[in-house]
């Protein structure tokens, strides 16, 4: 008999029992209350082929959908969802609900969401690579050594008590005994948690690299012209709208540590997650900190910037101000003088006209010519350094 396989493929998001509830209703109903187009929604929620769609509570609350296809779906309210699938090909599986998340799950949640505050484009634009467990129960112990699987590029292999899990490149493989392990649901769920929380903090860290040598390489002009100001003042302002946003998303990430930590107490998994995949709870808060740290630090790094740029600008335009200031006076002097030295009323004349307009011209000209000069000025920048000697 061909061994059947429940394959799990799954992420996590920030939500709440709130987004939740949005969810149920277009799963059961095509709606949304927000202001969404009705046509796209029905299209999209008719890709996702639902056969039956319950909410329930267990140990956290959650939506539950089966396609007619046979893909269980949970979504739960902290933003954890798990794909499942029974197949005897593991290949075929994993294609399979990889396929139905992209092209079919993930644009129908992406879309309903689509409003309030955006995705930052440099967050948004990182391919992520979800992870895929394959778990198998056995009959009895001396079964799970003789797996009927062919492990490839395994790197490390674990066993406790009646469960074994060998990690690879590509899959999570489970093997358990049954009847002794009926919380293999949701260890493989604290499972997607661990690695996709993991996965989002690399990820703002790289970010976080990617921004630093960026602005790095604009604080280590030395000087630049006037007119380049406004162009890397655009740079400097795109960078810092990303950094607020990335930085609020991390941290509301530590409540949700909180409540899986909670969950795994309660279920009496703490131990099996922390001696099967070598996850700790205090060790990812303690990695989460150090992510906000870092973050706090990009933040001071690049308003400095912009502050360096702001006095720039400013000083390129008091010089501005002060070549139309000269303008305006002579040109005041000069009428003065004229005023003063007449013995008749001014009258309206021809040559008068086109004197005037001459001054006008010559005035406008100088004018341009002096902010020209003021914006192709190398102007210094003078960024504080770090004090070597300390």
């Amino acid at each position: 008999m061909t061994a059947q396989y429940k394959i799990t493929y799954g992420g996590w998001y920030q939500r709440t029992t709130l987004h939740l509830s949005e969810i149920y209703e277009y799963f059961t109903n095509a709606n949304s209350y927000l202001n969404l187009d009705k046509d796209k929604l029905k299209v999209l929620h008719d890709t996702l082929n639902l056969k039956e769609i319950t909410r329930e509570v267990s140990y956290l609350e959650y939506v539950k959908a089966l396609t007619h296809d046979g893909i269980e779906i949970r979504y739960y309210e902290d933003g954890l969802y798990v794909l499942e699938l029974m197949s005897s090909d593991i290949e075929v599986g994993k294609r399979t609900l990889e396929t139905y998340f992209s092209e079919k799950l993930n644009p129908a949640i992406s879309y309903i969401f689509s409003l309030g505050a955006p995705t930052p484009k440099i967050l948004a634009n990182l391919k992520t690579t979800h992870p895929t467990v394959i778990s198998l129960g056995v009959k009895d112990k001396d079964s799970i050594k003789d797996h009927p699987f062919d492990l490839k590029n395994i790197y490390s292999h674990i066993e406790e008590k009646n469960i074994s899990v060998y990690k690879s490149s590509d899959y999570i493989f489970i093997i358990f005994e049954l009847g002794h392990y009926s919380r293999v649901n949701e260890i493989i769920e604290m499972q997607i948690f661990f690695r996709e929380f993991k996965d989002q903090l690399e990820k703002y860290l790289n970010i976080h690299r990617r921004i630093w040598e960026e602005i790095s390489t604009i604080r280590d002009k030395k000087c630049i012209r006037a007119k380049e100001v406004i162009k890397l003042r655009d740079t400097l302002d795109s960078y810092q709208k990303t950094i607020n946003l990335i930085s609020n998303r991390i941290n509301q990430m530590g409540s949700y540590v909180h409540t899986r930590k909670d969950v795994s107490k309660n279920l009496e998994i703490d131990e099996h997650i922390e001696k099967l995949f070598q996850y700790r709870f205090d060790v990812l808060l303690n990695t989460l900190d150090y992510i906000k740290e870092i973050w706090r630090m990009t933040i001071d790094y690049v308003n400095s910037a912009i502050q360096i740029l702001v006095e720039v600008q400013n000083l390129a335009t008091n010089k501005s101000i002060q070549s139309l200031t000269l303008i305006t006076s002579v040109g005041v002097l000069a009428g003065l003088i004229g005023h003063l030295s007449r013995d008749t009323y001014p009258k309206i004349t021809h040559v008068g006209l086109v004197y005037l307009g001459s001054l006008i011209t010559a005035g406008l000209v100088f004018n341009f010519i002096v902010q020209k000069v003021q914006l192709n000025r190398l102007q210094k920048l003078k960024f504080s350094k770090n004090n070597e000697a300390i």
